[in-house]
């Protein structure tokens, strides 16, 4: 039986990698409510059942969709090794990402209030991908000092 795998190649895990360091720190100066150059431009947005033009800040949505791309190019990129034992444990560090998220999420909706709460929600969109890749990497330098 043949197997499709929809990953990436490895190449544009490196290109991730390029990517998320000038996103990741306009999406934290966001976060941490810096200072940052504001650029105003017309936006179609969905609110109360209609679409509405608005105006939006370039740099967030610039920032925030970088960080998105940047991130989904890291954890579904091929490795240079791509084996079945690969592919387990990409399966594994998925579901104990997602585990995780649950629980941090659980625990936001639980003693997160207010405003705080959007903000947070924010932040756990993007932890998803970071855990997974975090998992993800630590248990295949392990298996690959084991193996050596």
């Amino acid at each position: 039986m043949k197997t499709r795998n929809y990953l990436l190649p490895y190449t544009y895990k490196k290109v991730g990698m390029w990517m998320f360091l000038p996103f990741a720190a306009i999406c934290l100066c966001l976060l941490l409510d810096m200072k940052l150059p504001s650029v105003q431009i017309p936006w179609i947005a969905i609110g109360d059942d209609v679409f509405y033009q608005g105006t939006a800040d370039l740099l967030t949505e610039v920032g925030m969709m970088g960080l998105l791309i940047s991130l989904c190019f890291i954890a579904l990129s091929r490795e240079k090794d791509e084996d079945e034992m690969t592919a387990l444990i990409r399966m594994q560090s998925f579901v104990w990402s997602l585990w995780f998220t649950s629980a941090i999420l659980a625990f936001g909706i639980l003693f997160i209030m207010g405003m705080d709460f959007l903000s947070f929600t924010l932040v756990a969109l993007y932890l998803y991908y970071l855990v997974y890749i975090l998992k993800f990497n630590f248990t295949m330098r392990a298996i690959r000092r084991g193996s050596k």
